[in-house]
């Protein structure tokens, strides 16, 4: 039994939403457990955490973590937006000038506190036991994944072409992630949020919105890492100048 964590977190001010999602389960599946709404500061990241953990829990977050250059880019971003460019998925650079006191950085020292540690980098040292946490960027998640070759976009430009980028966001979470086999298995209350009317939605209850379904698209990766190891994810970067994990497969062929 696990329990499985996405978090997209408002790293750059804590005035923003976070979004936060959990599901549970085994190697067959997880199934929805829990969302936290109207979470704005670290803190509330942590309780979630500490409320929906058992003795493995691992938890996927939309933050840089780890951050030690001074300026520019992490080596990790550099890297990945090499790769993704062209498809739109590269990376913001991070730094501690931009961001003298990240989120992410304070969050990962709160669950290291919590008993919690950043995912084991080798194959040699890999287990399904325990309680870790990662970081995770979901544009190039969505190329890979849902074998595009641009991301969707959903998080800037006019309120009716937002819609439409998570209206197609969601369909392929509910297409190709609740539907595969081995994954996330939906409920009641999961179902009626992927099937709220984006219309009544505008401002900040968009916004929020767009950060839970990158909080689920985040729980899929912590499934999905936690569930196939390396064999279908790698680390880009390393411990030391951060990292960031990404799935290596789609969807499609990671039904076994």
């Amino acid at each position: 039994m696990v329990t499985l964590i996405g978090a997209d977190l408002a790293w750059r001010s804590q005035k923003n939403h976070t979004g936060l999602v959990a599901f549970r389960g085994g190697k067959a599946g997880a199934t929805f457990l829990d969302i936290k709404e109207d979470v704005h500061d670290l803190d509330g990241v942590v309780d979630f955490v500490k409320h929906c953990r058992t003795e493995n829990t691992v938890v996927a977050i939309d933050a840089p973590l780890i951050i030690r250059n001074r300026s520019g880019r992490r080596p990790c971003e550099a890297a990945i937006t090499e790769r993704f460019a062209e498809a739109h998925a590269g990376c913001h650079p991070s730094n501690l000038t931009l961001y003298p006191s990240p989120g992410g950085v304070e969050l990962a020292a709160s669950l290291e506190g919590e008993g919690f540690s950043h995912i084991p980098s080798s194959r040699s040292g890999w287990s399904r036991r325990g309680c870790w946490f990662f970081e995770v960027y979901p544009h190039p998640a969505h190329v890979v994944l849902f074998g595009r070759r641009r991301i969707i976009k959903y998080k800037k430009g006019p309120v009716a072409s937002r819609r439409i980028g998570l209206a197609e966001f969601r369909r392929e979470i509910k297409q190709r992630i609740l539907r595969a086999s081995g994954s996330l298995r939906p409920t009641d209350r999961l179902c009626a949020l992927l099937d709220l009317d984006l219309k009544s939605l505008r401002g900040k209850t968009l916004k929020s919105y767009e950060d839970t379904l990158d909080a689920i698209l985040c729980a899929y990766l912590a499934f999905h890492l936690w569930r196939w190891g390396w064999q279908r994810s790698e680390m880009v970067g390393d411990l030391e100048s951060g990292y960031i994990v990404l799935p290596t497969v789609a969807l499609n062929d990671v039904a076994s």
